[in-house]
């Protein structure tokens, strides 16, 4: 997995704009860098989400959340439908509708696409700062009640648990069985 690097390096990795005042983040394990200026208003974000990553199910009421997947594979849920996102697969998730995700096979880079804040707003609420050789801490996170107050502070609201590895091995059973 290629770590974010500057434009021309042929990784396909974006430098984001001088005027950016966030630079990267931990979150969550996640490492996630905002491309757009933090006061634009459609937000770009690049994440490196590494592998069982699974957000809690969530929805936005005021967010159409979505993202490109650059590389890796993950499984997708969102509202009752279940997908699997590979390498250019392009995944909305309309706001209203409860959905989640889980890494499989490895890390995976997605670019994120937002109408607005509320993301890298929790993403800065309870997140750290990433430093250029930095690696995520392992444990010590937020809990479970202060992730979902930091959700809910940024209109997100957590519905369900994220999801299990052994529910998602099934659904890439299920959707791709050359792969499992």
């Amino acid at each position: 997995m290629n770590a974010l690097r500057p434009v021309g390096d042929g990784s396909g990795s974006v430098t984001p704009p001088a005027d950016s005042e966030d630079g990267d983040w931990w979150f969550l394990g996640t490492r996630i860098r905002q491309l757009t200026p933090s006061r634009a208003q459609l937000v770009v974000a690049e994440a490196i989400l590494p592998q069982g990553a699974s957000p809690p199910l969530h929805v936005h009421d005021d967010l159409d959340d979505s993202f490109y997947v650059v590389e890796g594979m993950m499984v997708v849920r969102c509202g009752d439908d279940v997908s699997l996102a590979t390498s250019g697969t392009w995944v909305p998730f309309p706001r209203r509708f409860p959905h989640t995700f889980r890494v499989m096979g490895g890390p995976a880079r997605v670019v994120m696409i937002h109408a607005n804040d509320s993301f890298m707003r929790a993403v800065r609420s309870i997140g750290r700062p990433a430093a250029d050789d930095d690696v995520p801490t392992t444990g010590g996170g937020p809990g479970p009640d202060e992730l979902r107050q930091a959700m809910a502070t940024n209109d997100i609201t957590a519905v369900g648990a994220p999801m299990e590895e052994d529910e998602a091995r099934a659904w890439v059973q299920a959707l791709s069985p050359s792969i499992a």
